[in-house]
């Protein structure tokens, strides 16, 4: 009797140090936790030798991977869902938009486990509840572009440049910053959001309006003064590497027609020379004035002053001073100016 009593203790001692069985989820890369299933949750499994904290570090970071592998293929299906037959492929070029998730602090520890040295970590990322999230923290974005937009495209019909070109250079503004929104909602929830489809019509309308409005703007270089030795090839060169036509007619000489979509941009240059201590000395500056033709928005700059010294020649001196008046100055001067009335870049 005593011998079956010291048998059945050992054997119970044995079952009291067995260890339980961990969770599937801790054996199979892609298991399901039963409390949080792939359809609804971003999930991930940590393991440590060195930690229950390293574990859930780890967890947090395979969620966030997941979320990071996903938005390089959201954001080319996003590309292609929004440049669609009809747009241009001027207007798809402008699609281009960095992404990334930066919201782990919504990445949920809900599980743990231990099997003999090693840690294990479950985390989760609520689908449903971060697209909330993520969509209430663009709503002053979204509505900002829709106020922005529409009154650019109200603008257009009516021919107001100037007004156009203030509310679509706002709309440009906040553009990339809603797109990556969209694409990160794509990739956390595993489809497009209910506001996206409104949102990229009238994105790609404000994006064809000012490509076309860029196609069709004029600028009208009028130099003040016909001794101003190469300023009018700076300016009108200026004018073309900022991707604008150049022309020599100002407003007052167009057709009426054509003022919506012309500016004239004033360049007049100053000299002034005088002699000094050390001899002849000449100051130029130039200042350059844009005027919309339509709209009445204007934009002023200043090439800075340029200084020429000679001992005894005062051409000389002039001529010095206009050495130093550089292609790049007034590349950036007309940029200054025009920045006003056009829609240059986004």
């Amino acid at each position: 009797m005593k011998l079956k009593l010291v048998a059945l203790g050992l054997v119970l001692a044995a079952c009291s140090t067995a260890q339980a069985p961990t969770p599937a989820w801790t054996t199979a890369v892609s298991a399901d936790h039963p409390a949080y299933p792939q359809a609804r949750f971003i999930t991930g499994v940590g393991l440590s030798s060195t930690s229950a904290d390293d574990a859930d570090a780890r967890a947090k970071e395979n969620v966030a991977l997941q979320i990071s592998t996903r938005l390089e293929s959201e954001t080319s299906s996003f590309q292609k869902y929004t440049t669609q037959a009809g747009t241009s492929e001027t207007v798809t070029s402008r699609l281009s938009v960095r992404s990334s998730f930066d919201r782990a602090d919504l990445i949920r520890l809900v599980d743990r486990a231990r099997q003999g040295g090693v840690f294990y970590s479950y985390a989760v990322l609520d689908r449903a509840a971060t697209d909330r999230e993520l969509g209430a923290s663009m709503s002053a974005d979204l509505s900002s572009f829709h106020a922005a937009a529409g009154t650019a495209r109200k603008a257009r019909a009516e021919e107001d440049a100037g007004v156009f070109g203030t509310a679509a250079a706002e709309a440009a503004k906040i553009r990339p910053r809603i797109d990556s929104a969209f694409i990160v909602r794509r990739a956390v929830a595993g489809h497009p959001a209910a506001e996206e489809s409104e949102y990229v019509v009238l994105r790609n309308q404000l994006l064809a309006l000012i490509e076309e409005a860029r196609a069709r703007r004029v600028v009208g270089v009028v130099v003040k003064s016909a001794g101003a030795e190469n300023l009018a090839d700076f300016t009108v060169n200026a004018v073309k590497r900022l991707g604008l036509r150049p022309d020599a007619a100002g407003c007052a000489t167009r057709d009426r027609k054509d003022l919506t979509d012309a500016t004239e941009l004033d360049v007049t240059p100053e000299e002034k020379c005088s002699e000094g201590a050390l001899g002849e000395r000449c100051e130029v500056v130039v200042r350059l004035v844009a005027q919309a033709c339509s709209g009445g928005v204007s934009g002023v700059a200043t090439v800075a002053v340029a200084r020429g010294i000679h001992p005894s020649d005062r051409e000389r001196a002039r001529r010095l001073a206009w050495d130093k008046v550089t292609a790049q100055a007034v590349e950036a001067a007309v940029r200054d100016a025009l920045k006003g009335t056009i829609l240059i870049g986004e």
